[in-house]
C-alpha cells in the first residue's frame, strides 16, 4: 500500500512539477517560431511560386538563385544550425540557451521548409481561376493575396500542421543543447539520471501532444475544404 502510495505520488511530481512547465516551454517554442517562420516564409515562398516556369512573373534565373539558396539552408542539420546560429542568438536575445534563445534557430530552420511549402501549395491553385482573375483585371499582388492564397488555404493548412510536428522534433532535439522543453527533460532526467519513468512519460507526452496538432489541423482542413 505504501509503495504504491510513493509511486502515485512520484507521478504526480514528475506530471506537475517536471513535465507541465516543459510541455510548457515546448508549445511556446513550437508556436511562436511556427509563427515567426511564416512570417518570414511569404515572400521568399510567393516569388519562388512566381517566377517559377508557368507564374505570374516566370524569371528562370532569379528563380532557380533563390530556388538555391533555400536549398542550401534547408540541408543544414537543425543541430549543426543552432551551432552556427549561436553568435546571432546572443546578439538577438542576449544568450544562446534557453527556450527563448531556441526560438531563433528553429525560426530560421523552418522558414525554409515553410517557403517551400507555400510554394507548392500556391502552384497547386486551379489555372483557370487565375486566369479569370486576370481578365476581370487583377494585378499580380490582387491575384496572389485575394485569389492564391485563397484558393490555397487547405493545402497551406496541412503545411503548417506538418509543419508544427516537425518543429515539435526540432525544438526536443534542441534539449541537447539546453535548448529546454520536454526535450531538455528527457536528456537531464531519463539519459543523465538514468530515470527511465521520467523518459517514458516525457515521449508519451510528445506522441500524444503530435496527435493532437494533427487532429486539429486534420480538422481545420476540412473546414476550410467544404
Amino acid at each position: 500500500m505504501g509503495g504504491s502510495l510513493m509511486e502515485i505520488q512520484r507521478l504526480e511530481m514528475i506530471l506537475i512539477d517536471i513535465l507541465s512547465p516543459a510541455l510548457l516551454e515546448t508549445l511556446y517554442m513550437t508556436f511562436v517560431s511556427t509563427f515567426a517562420g511564416f512570417l518570414l516564409a511569404i515572400i521568399p515562398g510567393v516569388l519562388l511560386a512566381v517566377w517559377d516556369k508557368g507564374g505570374l512573373s516566370e524569371n528562370k534565373s532569379l528563380y532557380a538563385v533563390l530556388d538555391f539558396f533555400v536549398n542550401i539552408v534547408r540541408s543544414f542539420p537543425f543541430i549543426i544550425l543552432i551551432i552556427v546560429l549561436m553568435p546571432l542568438t546572443r546578439i538577438i536575445t542576449g544568450t544562446s540557451i534557453g527556450t527563448t534563445a531556441t526560438i531563433v534557430p528553429l525560426t530560421l530552420g523552418i522558414a525554409p521548409y515553410l517557403a517551400k511549402m507555400i510554394e507548392g501549395a500556391l502552384k497547386e491553385v486551379d489555372k483557370s481561376i487565375i486566369e479569370a482573375a486576370k481578365s476581370y483585371g487583377a494585378s499580380n499582388a490582387q491575384i496572389i493575396f485575394k485569389v492564391m492564397f485563397v484558393e490555397s488555404l487547405p493545402s497551406l493548412i496541412n503545411a503548417t500542421t506538418l509543419t508544427l510536428i516537425v518543429v515539435v522534433g526540432f525544438s526536443a532535439m534542441a534539449g541537447t543543447v539546453g535548448g529546454g522543453g520536454l526535450g531538455d527533460v528527457a536528456i537531464r532526467y531519463g539519459y543523465e539520471r538514468f530515470q527511465s519513468d521520467v523518459m517514458i512519460l516525457t515521449v508519451i507526452v510528445l506522441l500524444v501532444l503530435v496527435q493532437v496538432i494533427q487532429i486539429l489541423g486534420n480538422l481545420a482542413y476540412k473546414i476550410t475544404k467544404k
